[in-house]
């Protein structure tokens, strides 16, 4: 059971992040959405964990909720700028819009999957890591 909780909090990562790329780079709402990008991220996030509280130690209260939301948008963020430094470096083009949008959600995937404790997050940071090491061969 907890593991299916979270599961449905990594899934959930995954729509607040296509919601902004779909805001910003398919309907061109970039400076509006940014100015409000990070409360709207911790309010989506939010929601997020209080629909999956038992995904993560982090979300069984409101402020661990408030708290969890926070920690997987800025890992989220700072995962998202390294990435795409990376594929930049590399050269990478990624052609749709959509494989753009996936891409750009499983740093906040692995952020929820860092904050959901136990194996999720070794598997996380094992992830992670591998991520990584690809990104710098």
């Amino acid at each position: 059971m907890a593991g299916q909780i979270a599961g449905a909090g990594i899934a959930g990562s995954f729509i607040g992040p296509c919601i902004y790329v779909v805001l910003v780079f398919i309907l061109g709402l970039g400076p509006i959405v940014l100015v409000f990008a990070a409360p709207a991220g911790i309010a989506v996030l939010y929601a997020v964990a209080r629909v999956t509280a038992r995904g993560s130690p982090m979300t069984a209260t409101h402020g661990g909720s408030v708290l969890w939301a926070a920690a997987v948008l800025v890992l989220g963020v700072i995962g998202w700028a390294a990435g795409a430094s990376a594929l930049s470096k590399l050269g990478w083009a990624v052609g749709s819009s959509l494989v753009s949008s996936l891409l750009s959600a499983v740093p906040f995937a692995l952020a929820a999957a860092l904050c959901a404790g136990g194996w999720t997050s070794i598997v996380s940071i094992v992830l992670t890591i591998a991520l990584i090491l690809t990104g710098c061969s």
